[in-house]
């Protein structure tokens, strides 16, 4: 059966448990998933700024950053990453990765010490994703 539509909660129940019995059964570390995420809100609560992210194993991948157009280039994308890193940092994580587009933060990133470790092209047709990562210390 054919259908695209997400899976039922009973569905992925199954699927998750298949991949918990299958890594046990490998010797693969737990896999545990947790979402966090920074909130910047302007005077009328508007969501002015948010930074997503995910902790897996012991890396942080950024899943959303994104600053309004009245907020962008006064920094706060920039605080964002600061304040992600930190707390990754706090946390013992070994470090942050990402995906962006080549029309997207491609710049942004490797100024603030971003290692880009794989590209796909023609993703979509004449542009690229682009994987970027920093190790914590």
């Amino acid at each position: 059966m054919f259908r695209r539509e997400g899976l039922t909660s009973s569905e992925q129940s199954a699927v998750s448990d298949g991949f918990r019995v299958h890594g046990e059964e490998l010797g693969a570390p737990d896999y545990k998933k947790e979402q966090v995420k920074w909130v910047v809100l302007d005077e009328q609560d508007d969501i002015g700024a948010v930074l997503a992210a995910d902790i897996l194993w012991d890396w942080m991948y950024i899943d959303e950053l994104w600053t309004s157009p009245e907020l962008r280039g006064d920094g706060l994308g920039r605080e964002l990453m600061r304040l992600a890193e930190a707390f990754a940092a706090s946390e013992g994580l070994q470090g942050i990765w990402l995906w962006t587009q080549s029309w997207q933060a491609e710049g942004f990133y490797k100024q603030l010490g971003y290692d880009e470790f794989t590209r796909f092209d023609d993703f979509p047709r004449d542009h690229a994703r682009i994987g970027f990562r920093k190790t914590l210390s």
